[in-house]
């Protein structure tokens, strides 16, 4: 289990320099969510949790830039702090937000909301809005369970008062968040409780290596191991998806390398629940493209559940979890 020295938070203020954001009653969004994100910093610093700022000043960073450094410092969690702001006044215009990408894993990056929403909750806010999706880029970019906050609204007195008062408040409930979300326990400096932290990208060269070799091992292609999943490692790849099927299903698919409308007529579809060879060889094919099912078993497992959804969600496809030809597809072709 992971300790939280072993882990790196991306903490995002949004908007910075030129780009000010929203405006409302004399306050710029910039310079609030700096406030916050240099309050959550120490936070979660206290706890002994690394973490990466996409700035420290009031400097203006790109989206790009600021998901590449992120990616770069491979953080296990990106947070990007704003407030929000309505041209007039308005009901619904007043509380905490949270946003995910659209294609996001609700296990994942919408459970790290979810999580930071109700720790803000217990502060003091006057509603929680709850989590939204948007196509937001730099939440696109960010190749970790990644999540957008709105802090309050700008544009709304009492907000503003809460944010104020409840400023060193809302930071402790923001590291909060983010400890619950990697199973920390964050009253006692963020020591391991029961909870497993998710599942996070991370392409070795020694795990393709040992997929390769596990391949060779089991089907026989004539595969060399090369620590990469290249052309040779995909027609393996796809030998061993048609034995599979011909030994689950009697499929007599001829075992050729190559995908032909036989292959693709004979998948059905792979869930939670399974155990069989195909369920292996999901594994293997996640462990290729840089995710982490745990062992290869032949389980189809809620890691294994979880690992092929947050690469779905990678590869824009709906997350659910199930492992059809056009999932099967995107992983072989990597």
């Amino acid at each position: 289990m992971q300790s939280a020295l072993s882990l790196t938070i991306a903490l995002d203020a949004g908007h910075g320099g030129w780009d000010i954001g929203a405006q409302g009653a004399g306050r710029r969004e910039k310079d609030d969510n700096l406030r916050l994100a240099l309050k959550v910093k120490q936070e979660l610093q206290a706890k002994g949790l690394g973490v990466v700022c996409t700035r420290a000043d009031d400097s203006f960073v790109s989206l790009a830039e600021r998901a590449r450094l992120a990616n770069q410092k491979d953080a296990d969690l990106f947070v990007s702090l704003h407030r929000g702001a309505f041209p007039t006044p308005s009901e619904e215009a007043v509380g905490v937000a949270g946003y995910i990408y659209p294609t996001a894993s609700l296990e994942t990056s919408g459970r790290a909301a979810q999580l930071t929403l109700s720790a803000l909750e217990e502060i003091g806010v006057q509603r929680v809005v709850g989590i939204s999706r948007g196509n937001s880029p730099v939440l696109r970019r960010a190749e970790m369970p990644a999540f957008m906050l709105e802090v309050g609204f700008l544009t709304n007195q009492e907000d503003n008062r809460l944010f104020d008062q409840n400023l060193g408040g809302y930071a402790r409930a923001i590291a909060k968040g983010v400890a619950d979300f990697f199973g920390l326990n964050f009253e006692q400096n963020a020591t391991p409780v029961s909870t497993p932290p998710p599942i996070r990208v991370v392409r070795e060269e020694s795990a393709i290596l040992d997929m390769q070799q596990l391949l060779e091992a089991r089907y026989g292609f004539g595969l060399s191991a090369s620590g990469r999943l290249d052309r040779q490692t995909r027609r393996a790849l796809v030998v061993a998806l048609q034995i599979e099927l011909n030994g689950e299903y009697e499929a007599q698919i001829p075992v050729s390398g190559d995908i032909c409308p036989q292959t693709l007529a004979s998948i059905r579809p792979i869930h939670s629940g399974q155990q069989n060879g195909l369920c292996a060889l999901l594994q293997v094919m996640l462990i290729l493209n840089g995710y982490e099912p745990g062992e290869v078993s032949g389980d189809f497992d809620r890691k294994t559940a979880t690992a092929l959804r947050f690469f779905q969600r990678d590869k824009f496809m709906t997350p659910d979890g199930v492992a059809g030809a056009k999932t099967l597809l995107a992983l072989i072709n990597g």
